[in-house]
């Protein structure tokens, strides 16, 4: 192999060479409400982990709801 041939090939292979992403789909609004309403529960979860987080929605009303369950086995526990 050639000085020349080496170098060439060097230089090709240090071009970047970027990927077009592909198009997002652009989130609804109710989209982005489950979303960080998903994240608060998530949150709520690392706060107490002995309830069961789960979110209520109601775009009709303009309510969202994020409550904590105790969970079954953490009320036999606490007898």
């Amino acid at each position: 192999m050639q000085r020349r041939t080496f170098l060439g090939g060097m230089a090709a292979a240090a071009v970047p060479i970027t990927v077009a992403a592909a198009p997002m789909k652009e989130m609804t609004a109710m989209d982005r409400a489950e979303f960080h309403a998903n994240a608060l529960c998530d949150a709520m979860r690392e706060l107490s982990p002995d309830r069961k987080w789960r979110k209520a929605i109601d775009s009709e009303n303009s309510f969202v709801l994020v409550v904590g369950d105790a969970r079954p086995g953490a009320i036999a526990m606490a007898e």
